[in-house]
This record gives structure tokens, sequence and C-alpha cells, in this order.
């Protein structure tokens, strides 16, 4: 058994067939010819994580346990991110795996097969425990474990960001300034404070720099990254993190400025499992050439704050294609047996900062992608692997994002939640005796149940009619064009099979209509004044809707057409020839911790 599959993140099946038509997508619809293409029906809700460990398990969240970004844990109603879980232990704060279920890839283990696993997301940390070779996609954290933000560093000691760190440039001498990086935290006389490591700038004219950090001399071009390359934090005698980050000189004249990636784990020297096995993880870096482990690698943070330019994260995206290609061209070149997976995600992050305001930006990235396939194919033929099974597929489509739906403030209107002040409310300060329901991720929402919740009060005969109300009055809800602002509301046994997580999901799953989808306090359980409001970010495009208005695509050098309504359920049949039993798989016996710096970890990550 040989079986390839290639997953574009977020390619839309609507764009695909309208560049078809045009002729402007030659291998795809080549490699679909008369049957081999189908819009592939996606899970609730059509969340990046949610789908692709959908797609790895052919089973819903009520199987892996995987419901949103963010969950909740129930006796505290404390945030957490769900693809970053972690537990508390005597060794301190520990990274779990985010799910157990069986995936194509410990299948194709255990039937006796190679399995490589790139980038897929949820797969920190690496499960030793299984022979898989992995890279781990979305949920990589950096070397703070968090989802990652940049450093800005400028001379102006004015400047502020929302998220990004700021490091102020000293002036030493005429065009020699110094700045601070701040690592992992560590312990210190003044408690437990980010490690830090000086930096030079030397400006050599308008247009060139010299960077020093520590034992590394970089010589910067302004507007062009830098390499990868290493820094090395200190945190006590004779112990040492190594880091790796790109830079790029953004402003030479008056204000000097220049921004680093955030800092990421160095896959030879990580301090947690960050992918398996690591003679793999070796074998990958020393021949196929260094490549950024962050799981959000293309920096829209940076984008949406004002650090980098549309060219400069374009920019970025290209290497971190480029770079992802090389890998999974290396892997392909070896492979005998068995099943190589990658997942290439650079469209997603052009389509959510571009697609509103420059086609042609997102149109090139299709046909780049198309490309892509033609070569993947071609080298496959090249390998002998004509008979092999090949698989394209995206986990969702993609819609514009015109307006924020404030959810809790929603709820607040519609009196089911109260607040115990009226500054900053949030479910951090919700009078929870007079609140019957919450959301906090992109689409969940939570009955206060008695007994489940930490402090209840739904009872069991409320429920039900309690599920009914809201639902009617959201499929009510009007934006500001005089259209719906949702288009589907579920119960949770309508979304989730009857797994073993099921309890564990939300009650109701909001699925915003095309144009709208719930803000980003929303995500984090917060309120604003509006319910709803124009969205005027940068991040103008998104998918986390209604799953019926954002399927994804699927292509396949064997028949598809005849599958009625192909799902994410039908890959790993598709892939292994198998469908997966999932049945080993046991209710936990216990939750999470919601964790404190939320907020913190998740800055990297768009959505939030």
């Amino acid at each position: 058994m040989r079986s390839v599959l290639v997953g574009f993140d977020s390619f839309d099946p609507g764009t695909f067939e309208a560049l078809s038509e045009k002729g402007q997508m030659p291998n795809l619809t080549s490699l679909a010819g008369k049957s081999g293409y189908s819009r592939l029906k996606v899970c609730a809700p059509p969340q990046t994580e949610v789908s692709w460990t959908s797609i790895a398990t052919g089973a819903d969240p009520g199987t892996h346990g995987i419901f949103d970004f963010v969950h909740r844990d129930p006796a505290t109603y404390a945030p957490y991110v769900s693809i970053l879980p972690s537990k508390v232990s005597a060794v301190g704060e520990q990274f779990i795996p985010p799910y157990t279920a069986k995936t194509i890839f410990s299948e194709a283990a255990d039937m006796g097969y190679p399995a490589i696993a790139l980038w897929w997301p949820a797969l920190f940390p690496a499960r030793l425990d299984l022979p898989i070779s992995t890279i781990p996609g979305l949920g990589a954290p950096d070397i703070r474990g968090q989802l990652g933000v940049g450093t800005y560093a400028t001379s102006d000691s004015q400047e502020k960001k929302d998220k990004t760190r700021i490091s102020i440039l000293q002036e030493k001498s005429k065009r020699q300034f110094t700045g601070l990086l701040e690592g992992p935290l560590t312990k210190t006389r003044e408690g437990i404070q980010p490690a830090k490591l000086e930096f030079a700038l030397t400006i050599i004219d308008d247009s060139r720099a010299t960077l020093r950090v520590g034992d590394t001399e970089l010589q910067l071009t302004l507007g062009k990254w830098s390499p990868i390359f290493e820094i090395k934090f200190k945190l006590g005698f004779l112990f040492n993190v190594t880091a790796i980050t790109q830079v790029i000189l953004t402003q030479t004249q008056g204000k000097k400025s220049l921004y680093f990636l955030p800092l990421q784990i160095h896959p030879l020297h990580s301090l947690w499992h960050y992918g398996a096995s690591k003679s793999f993880i070796k074998d990958t870096w020393n021949n196929a050439g260094p490549f950024l482990t962050l799981g959000w690698p293309q920096d829209t943070t940076a984008l949406e704050e004002g650090c980098i330019s549309d060219e400069q994260f374009l920019a970025l995206c290209e290497s971190v294609f480029e770079s992802r290609k090389k890998v999974f061209y290396h892997h392909l070149g070896k492979m005998q047996e068995g099943v190589l997976a990658g997942i290439f995600d650079c469209l997603d992050r052009v389509q959510h900062m571009f697609l509103h305001t420059n086609e042609d930006i997102v149109h090139n990235w299709y046909r780049k992608l198309d490309s892509f396939v033609g070569d993947v194919h071609g080298k496959m033929d090249s390998l002998g692997m004509q008979k092999s099974r090949f698989l394209v597929m995206s986990d969702h489509g993609f819609k514009l994002f015109k307006y924020k739906v404030h959810l809790n403030s929603w709820l607040a209107e519609n009196n089911y939640m109260q607040f115990s002040t009226d500054k900053n409310p949030s479910i951090a300060n919700a009078n929870w005796d007079q609140t019957s329901a919450y959301a906090i991720g992109l689409n969940s929402i939570y009955l206060n149940v008695k007994g489940r919740e930490g402090k209840g009060q739904v009872t069991a005969e409320q429920i039900e009619p309690l599920l009914n109300q809201i639902k009617s009055k959201l499929l009510n809800l009007k934006g500001p064009d005089g259209k719906n602002a949702v288009s589907s509301v579920l119960f949770k046994h309508e979304a989730f099979s009857a797994g073993p997580y099921l309890r564990l999901g939300p009650d109701l799953v909001v699925g915003y209509a095309p144009d709208y989808r719930a803000s980003s306090d929303t995500g984090l359980g917060k309120v604003s004044s509006q319910i709803i409001e124009a969205n005027h970010d940068h991040w103008g495009a998104d998918h986390c809707i209604d799953p019926e208005a954002v399927p994804g695509v699927l292509f396949a050098n064997r028949d598809v057409a005849n599958i009625p309504e192909v799902s994410f359920r039908d890959i790993p049949l598709l892939m292994i020839n198998k469908n997966l039993d999932q049945s080993h798989l046991k209710p936990p016996s216990e939750q999470n911790h919601g964790q404190g710096n939320i907020e913190e970890r998740l800055k990297g990550l768009g959505y939030l």
C-alpha cells in the first residue's frame, strides 16, 4: 500500500470551479477527470483544528473531543486552548495530546506500514508511544508555550501594539542601536521573568544593516527576510534554550525598525516532544533544510498590527510554502510503502487577509497550488507510483467576514446572562445564579446546567425549552444589511455522534451565515457594548460559520463521484481502505484545568 494525501487548508470549491472553467486549474481539473472530484461535506463547526482531526479520525468531535479552538472547564467555567491542553503535575505544567482517537496514521502503522504526517493540526506534543513520523502543524507552540507573537524593535519610544511585543532600540552611537529579545520564562530574584538577550543593530546605509544576536551576525537588506537562524538563551549554569526565528529590516530612515518572527522551537533542541521520531526530525532538518516550527508560521498578527507590509507577509508565506515543499518531496522520494500526508496552509492565511480586498492575490495562490499538484503527480509517476492512492483535499471552504457577532452581548441583551459588575463584563465575572447560557469559542453555546457546571442553575426540565428558545431567537437575528446573521443552530445530538466526549461538547453549535462570524471577544467569553459591528480588520474573510456554506474539496485518482455525499468520514477508507474502529475510547475521567494565561497563549492565533 502506498497512499499520498496533499491537504490544502481552506481550498474553496466555488473558487476552484470558477477558475477551472477558465482553464486556470489544469492539473486539478485533469485529476478530477469525470469522477475524481467532489465537494466534501465537512464537520461542524468548520474550524481548522476540528476539521482536520475529523478527517484524520473519520469521526466527529463527539468521538475525538476537539469541539472548538477554546473549550471550558465546566467546574470553573475557565477557558483553555483545545489544541494545546496541559496539566499541572509535580514538575509543573506539561502539554498533553489533544486527543487519543485512532487516525489513518496510527491505523496504517498498526497494519505494519510506515506513516508520515507533516504539519497536521493537533499533533503536538508528539506521541512517542505511536510508531508514526510527525512534524506538527497548528497547535505547535513557540519556546514560551504560546501560539506565538513576534517582537517589533523600534527607535520610537511611544510605539504601542495590542499583541506584538515591543523592544525599544537604544541609540548607542550614530547608526548603532541595541535592543532586547525576550525568551522563555525563568526564575530570577524578582520572580518568574522572561530570559533576555541583547542584540545590536548597525545601519550601513538606507537599504542595509548588520544585526548581531549572540554569536550570530546577519547582513540585512531593507524589506527582505533573513534566513532562519538560531538564538540561544542562558537560563542558568550550563543550561541553554535554543530557538529559531527570522528577522526583517523594515525602516532605516527616520524611525529605525525591524521585526522578529515569534521565537520558535528548534526541532533538534526542544524542551518538549516536538515531533517524532528524533531520527526522523533530524533527517528532515539536515537533508531537507531548516523550516519554521510554529503551528501558525505565517505571521498574520504582524500584518494586522502593521509590523510588516502586505508584500513582506506574502514573501513570508512563499518562503513557508517553499520550505514545506522541500520537506514533502524529500520524504516522497524515499517512500516505498505506507502513508504520506502533508498539510499546506498558506492559502488559508492569504484568504483571511486578502480575499476581501484583492482576489487576484488569492487566485494566484490557487494557481500556485494547482501547479504544485502537477509537480507532485509528476514525481509520483517518475517514482513508479502510478497505482498509488493519491488524494488532494481541503478541510473547508471560505467566505467573506463583514460583520462581527458578539454572542455574549446578545445573550445578555436577551437576559440569558447577568454580570456581577458592569466593568469589563465577561464569563469571568458572570452572576451564575442569574445566568442560563454563555458562549465561549467561535461556534459554541453552553447552558449553565445544574450538576454539570460549577454553579449551574438550569434544571433538567428547563434544558429542552431553553435550547429551542435560544435557537429560535438566533435564527431571527438580523444584521445591519437586513439579512440573517445566523443560518443554522444545531443541538448537540444533531452536530455530533454519541461518542465518549459528547457530554463535554457545547449544547448549541452556531452556524453563522456568510459575511458573519463570532467576534474574537466571543471566543474568549467576553462581552461588548454592541451585538453586531462592522469588521474593519485586515482579517476580512473566514470559515468558522455554517458548515453547509463552506464545503471542502476532494480530488482523487479513483472514483469518488459515486459515493453519496462524500464527507470527512470517508477519508480513512479512501486512504487506507479501512474504516477506523474507535470503540477502544473511554469517557475521560478528568478534565483539564482552565489556563490562566489563555489570552497570552492565544495572541498569535488570528481567529482570537
